[in-house]
């Protein structure tokens, strides 16, 4: 019985987190498979929601775009000295 209930708490785990990171783009084409033809489903209605935490989503504000980097003279650089 113990196991049984493991087994069902990392399961709901993994969805959770799979659904959280999920891509927007990817979200939404299950979203309409999931209600193709004027079904209503509640996993549908669970996972349509805006954004998303993985590239395309856009909900972070960072985005997929590479960092630009910093400015020659901006940062600080770590000399090493051997001894």
């Amino acid at each position: 019985m113990q196991e049984l209930a493991v087994v069902i708490i990392v399961s709901l785990a993994a969805l959770y987190l799979g659904a959280k990171y999920m891509s927007a783009s990817l979200r939404a084409r299950i979203v309409l498979r999931l209600t193709r033809g004027g079904r209503s489903s509640a996993i549908a209605r669970w996972l349509d929601k805006t954004g998303g935490g993985g590239c395309g989503g856009g909900s972070c504000g960072s985005g997929c775009a590479p960092q630009q980097p910093d400015p020659p003279g901006k940062h600080r650089v770590i000399k090493l000295h051997q001894r």
